[in-house]
């Protein structure tokens, strides 16, 4: 062994050596550039390719401060931080209010923000400890991974704020809690887990997406996410909970869940249930609107008769968040993720596309205002349109926040950049209107949360 360490090397054996390893690393350039531009002309050998390409990125990001909530892509945003304003404004000076979830890393843990439009100002703060709002969960720990139960890696998903100041909420896999003011417990229901929106009834309750544990569909593996519609009483009770699978499968499209040949655990990734409030011409109240991101469709379910009413696949990709704009439109936010090679990656930027029931036409107002500030969501995602057209963009996958008028213009941002340097998780907002948002903090007066 000695000898073969210590031998002596000819100096043109070297060079050789190098003049292969330079033309090797030449050669792995091209294949992973190919395969990282969506060229896929080598194969597995070009999968294989970038992800050894992307180990020192993989690796950076687990070793960052060790903290899981730090976002998953790269940051874009140079040193930029915290909120930020159109002409060096204190605000947007927009009416109402929204209800930002971000991490901290000095408090590790999720807050809720209720942060007033007009002029930027933090009006109240939600801190719950998942910690111990979760350690006497039960019947729910039966279905799936508890790992992100914990303060550290805990994100508040779509709260939704009670006329009392209360907050529905969960994480993607969580049960469903409800806490106060100041954050305490009021409820939690754990016999199965909640993940993504929650979107009222109109009648004071909620649609939730939802894990169905243990799945009643027939020959599926134990790791099969069976994706259920819950509605849920505002006091925490489970009022029903109806598989979509099940609902493809009742209407003969078996093959979306079940395609041939392929086992995939998770097919459907329902995303968003969006509840019809009012009738209109193609819908009626009481019907869902549902994102089934994986197969990139949207679908329009009327639980009353169990019908199909309309179901739309593409042009959208891994789509999410399907929202109502009046009696014949609604919009759709559009990561425009395509999946090869086992990642994902934006086609360009992602965008907001709005379908029209009456013309069966797609068109894309807001695409511009979208690529001029490269949101690029591969997943997650949301938007709201605000009243006179001005609108909110969450792109969760950089930690950023967006806020535009209705020509485009953009009014402010927020990154959630932390002292430390790194850019954090945040989850999906809301907005609430002027009105119920003065009511509830009239309501909730000034709450004693040290007590």
């Amino acid at each position: 062994m000695q000898r073969i360490l210590f031998a002596r090397v000819e100096i043109w054996l070297l060079l050789v050596l190098a003049v292969f390893a330079t033309l090797g690393l030449i050669a792995f350039g091209g294949i992973v550039l190919d395969e990282a531009n969506g060229g896929n002309r080598y194969g597995a050998v070009g999968a294989t390719a970038l992800k050894v390409a992307e180990v020192p990125g993989t690796v950076e990001h687990l070793l960052k401060v060790g903290n899981a909530m730090v976002v998953p892509l790269k940051n874009r945003f140079n040193d930029e931080t915290g909120w930020r304003f159109a002409d060096g404004k204190p605000g947007t000076g927009l009416p109402g209010y929204w209800l930002l979830s971000r991490h901290i890393a000095a408090e590790r843990r999720m807050v809720t923000e209720m942060v007033r439009l007009s002029d930027g100002q933090v009006v109240h703060t939600w801190a719950p400890d998942a910690d111990t709002l979760l350690a006497t969960a039960g019947p729910a720990k039966r279905a799936g991974s508890t790992a992100n139960w914990t303060n550290a890696k805990f994100r508040i998903f779509h709260p939704f704020l009670m006329e009392n100041g209360d907050l529905i909420l969960k994480d993607g896999g969580t049960p469903l809690l409800r806490v106060d003011a100041c954050a305490n417990p009021v409820w939690m229901l754990q016999d199965t887990l909640f993940h993504h929106s929650t979107e009222s009834d109109g009648k004071g309750g909620f649609w939730i997406p939802s894990i169905i544990a243990p799945s009643k569909i027939p020959f599926v593996a134990e790791t099969f996410l069976d994706d259920g519609l819950a509605h849920v009483s505002a006091d925490g009770k489970l009022l029903e909970q109806i598989s979509a699978s099940e609902i493809l499968m009742r209407h003969d499209m078996q093959s979306i869940v079940f395609p041939p040949f392929v086992q995939n655990d998770d097919p459907l990734h329902l995303n968003d249930i969006q509840p019809v409030l009012t009738d209109g011409p193609y819908w009626k109240a009481g019907d869902l609107f549902l994102s089934l991101r994986h197969p990139s469709i949207v679908m329009l379910y009327r639980p009353a008769t169990d019908q199909i009413i309309w179901m739309k696949q593409g042009p959208w990709m891994a789509q999410h968040d399907v929202d109502i704009l009046d009696d014949h439109r609604i919009a759709i936010f559009d990561n425009r993720t395509f999946y090869r090679a086992s990642y994902g990656r934006p086609d360009g930027t992602s965008d907001i596309v709005v379908y029209d029931f009456s013309t069966d036409t797609v068109t894309h107002p807001y695409q511009a205002a979208l690529e001029r500030e490269k949101v690029a969501a591969l997943f997650e995602g949301l938007y709201t349109i605000l009243p006179g057209g001005d609108y909110i963009v969450e792109d969760q996958n950089t930690g950023r926040l967006l806020i535009f008028a209705a020509d485009g213009k953009k009014l402010g941002q927020f990154i959630n950049r932390n002292p430390d340097g790194q850019v954090y998780q945040i989850g999906w907002g809301r907005f609430v209107d002027q009105q119920y948002g003065d009511a509830v903090l009239t309501s909730l007066g000034t709450p004693d949360c040290t007590l």
